[in-house]
């Protein structure tokens, strides 16, 4: 059987399904393809059998920044499925889903993604400085300034380590006027997942909100600081290499009631003992 899943939802769900594949790749004699964003085929690159980038007219027929779970917001299963059962190659089966599935959840193997080069030099702090502009996501935005003051304490603390802020434009502050020479703005519209799997060699910690990044890092190995409202699962169930995390507790509704003081002090002492 040829069967293809579409991952165009919430990053952190790619990395259940990208798992998940992994697992059918060793319980099933399927033959698994992957039909997704440009900029997430590293993450099945060597996992699934073939991997196919999401047609050009997706993106004039719905809109990226929607994303929920495995699907978009607002637009209903069939409709994605009726889309992507026209486009998929003939000899495949649709098999993706496009809500929310947790028993992938039971069915799934995470391994460290592989590094496309390897990467030398300094070491790095690594920031992912979270920005939404959308109702449904926004209300876990931390202020632009806070970000501006982990950025100026890290550079000054650790004058040896690159501080790195990571992301894209619509997804992350850009945040500039840092004057420290060891502090480098990569917030950029060519960013992708690639590059910050492969800083991941080369960083000592990682810092930021309850979000996508945050988990990969950890996945990846590099200890990670994240900021939010859901310590258990992101401490244990979602920290899959059990790898050395702390965690600062947060309004759900309202992360910008953030203690900056404090927060920045805590952050501070888990890279002194990294």
């Amino acid at each position: 059987m040829k069967a293809m899943y579409v991952d165009i939802g919430e990053l952190g769900w790619s990395l259940y399904l990208s798992a998940h594949v992994r697992w059918l790749k060793q319980h099933t004699d399927d033959h698994i393809g992957v039909m997704t964003h440009a900029d997430r085929c590293c993450l099945y690159n060597g996992v699934a059998d073939a991997v196919y980038k999401v047609p050009e007219d997706f993106y004039g027929i719905f809109r990226r920044g929607t994303e929920v779970y495995f699907g978009l917001k607002g637009i209903s299963d069939e409709e994605l499925r009726g889309y992507f059962a026209k486009r998929i190659p003939n000899d495949y089966e649709l098999r993706g889903f496009f809500s929310r599935y947790n028993k992938i959840k039971t069915k799934a193997i995470f391994k460290l993604y592989e590094y496309s080069k390897t990467l030398e030099g300094k070491k790095e702090i690594l920031i992912f400085p979270r920005y939404r502009n959308t109702r449904h996501s926004s209300q876990r935005n931390l202020s632009k300034s806070f970000y501006a003051e982990v950025i100026n304490v890290l550079c000054a603390k650790f004058p040896d380590y690159i501080v790195r802020t990571i992301g894209i434009p619509s997804g992350a502050y850009s945040v500039n006027g840092i004057k420290r020479t060891n502090y480098i703005n990569d917030v950029r519209q060519d960013a992708d997942l690639q590059t910050l799997i492969d800083r991941c060699q080369v960083a000592v910690a990682a810092i930021g909100s309850q979000s996508a990044p945050p988990k990969l890092t950890l996945l990846q190995g590099v200890p990670t600081f994240m900021i939010g409202h859901q310590r258990a699962r992101h401490e244990n169930g979602d920290n899959w290499m059990s790898t050395k995390v702390e965690f600062y507790d947060v309004s759900k509704k309202n992360y910008a009631s953030i203690d900056i003081k404090d927060c920045i002090n805590k952050i501070v002492s888990f890279v002194e003992g990294c």
